[in-house]
């Protein structure tokens, strides 16, 4: 027992054992936030006065005050979106009798945005009565529907006007921003474009005898896209399926204006430019029109003697992305093009870089094009200092560098995007 407790005892009196060490606790790193923009500082005063002294200036007995008054308010930013300004913007819509004043609270309302949904719709509502009754070929119904414009898919609500008398305006220019305005104003988040819209675009406007209006008309289709046949809910990332069936009325009209050489019909569209955009809304609404018949019409403008014609012709192959691939040779053929304008150079290499994978098979096309370039710039001016070309001489320079700039980027684009189909460009013909 004894023993036990000098054991005990002695144990006791030993030094402490160490504690294990342990390794440092690794710490992870800190995630930083993403930086945020800063929000933009807005004025309290503009010009020394406030946003109560400048909405005071609105109702000044001088039409100048007026409309300097107008101007300024949207630069208050948020504050100026607020209940007070727009009840007095509202009511000087309808009360100013000043041509110039008026459309300049007009501009503010559509630059401004209100907080209030019901203040947005009562200046919509007003825009909408004057673009259905103003006077045809003057500047207010062209104004109004500017106007409305700026409020995108909340102005839909003046499809009804703007597909109304409003389309027979005298005035092509109003015409034109008609079909503008539908193509923003047109369409709703849930329910996709407005029938009524795309109905007037594919009818009235894509046969106005202006070639602008019948344009901007058939922008502003591929910009709306066919009709949906179900609600989008909220955030939900996949395309809603077509509406065969009204589309099939918008297809009927662009078949129309294209045409159908299989069954001998000419198309009624004479423009070459607009009808490239005709074949391009046909593509949009009926997914079976892509194919390499109308990739080939496309192909075809790219000889043209009009520069324009092969411009918008570009355009329409660079917005068929990957698939405009299947025309790659047309597209890389341009490259070797030696006294064609720059546009159109500037152009087909952008094509070929919207195509992505699709183009790979231009690849030594393209950096054969970056080594003669570049051996061209060195021509310009000779052996000149810099400081001896003339002006045109560095302008030729400036241009040199900026096209093997723009080829190099495509070059890096094409290399890096994972196409699913490559395309080989055909051998130049001997």
């Amino acid at each position: 027992m004894l023993a036990a407790l000098m054991f005990g005892a002695l144990a006791a009196a030993q030094p402490p054992k160490e504690p294990d060490k342990k390794e440092p606790e690794k710490k992870e790193p800190e995630k930083k936030e993403p930086t945020k923009a800063p929000e933009p500082r807005w004025p309290t005063e503009i010009n020394g006065k406030d946003i109560k002294a400048v909405m005071k200036d609105m109702e000044d007995p001088d039409p100048t005050a007026r409309e300097f008054a107008a101007k300024m308010l949207p630069g208050f930013g948020p504050p100026a979106q607020k209940g007070e300004v727009s009840k007095l913007l509202l009511r000087r819509m309808v009360a100013e009798k000043d041509p110039g004043v008026r459309f300049a609270v007009w501009g503010a309302v559509g630059e401004i945005a209100f907080d209030s949904e019901a203040d947005n719709k009562e200046a919509i509502r007003i825009l909408a009565q004057i673009i259905d009754t103003a006077q045809s070929g003057g500047p207010s119904r062209y104004q109004a529907v500017q106007t409305v414009t700026r409020f995108g898919y909340k102005g839909e609500p003046a499809v009804t006007a703007l597909t109304g008398t409003a389309m027979t305006d005298v005035s092509y220019e109003t015409r034109r921003v008609i079909a503008h305005s539908l193509g923003r104003v047109g369409g709703n988040e849930s329910t996709g474009p407005n029938m009524k819209a795309l109905t007037a675009l594919a009818d009235r406007l894509a046969r106005d005898e202006s070639a602008a209006v019948r344009m901007e008309a058939l922008q502003s289709l591929l910009y709306l896209g066919p009709p949906w046949a179900e609600v989008k809910k909220p955030g939900d990332k996949t395309p809603p399926a077509i509406k065969t069936e009204s589309a099939g009325v918008i297809i009927k009209s662009m078949k129309a204006r294209v045409g159908d050489p299989k069954h001998k019909v000419v198309g009624l569209e004479k423009d070459r430019q607009v009808e490239i955009w005709a074949r391009l809304v046909l593509m949009r609404f009926d997914p079976k029109e892509v194919n390499d018949e109308n990739l080939e019409a496309f192909a075809k403008h790219l000889t043209n003697p009009d520069v324009g014609v092969r411009v918008q012709a570009l355009q329409a192959i660079a917005i068929m992305g990957e698939a405009g691939a299947r025309k790659l040779e047309a597209v890389a053929g341009l490259l070797r093009e030696k006294d064609q304008p720059l546009q159109l150079t500037i152009a087909a290499v952008q094509v070929l870089e919207a195509m992505g994978g699709g183009a790979k098979g231009a690849l030594p096309e393209l950096r054969k094009f970056v080594t003669e370039t570049k051996k061209e710039g060195e021509k310009i001016g000779g052996s000149k200092p810099a400081e001896k070309l003339t002006a045109e001489e560095l302008q030729n320079k400036k241009n040199n560098e900026a096209l093997i700039t723009l080829v190099e980027k495509a070059i890096k684009s094409i290399e890096e995007a994972k196409g699913t189909t490559t395309f080989q460009p055909d051998p130049p013909k001997k």
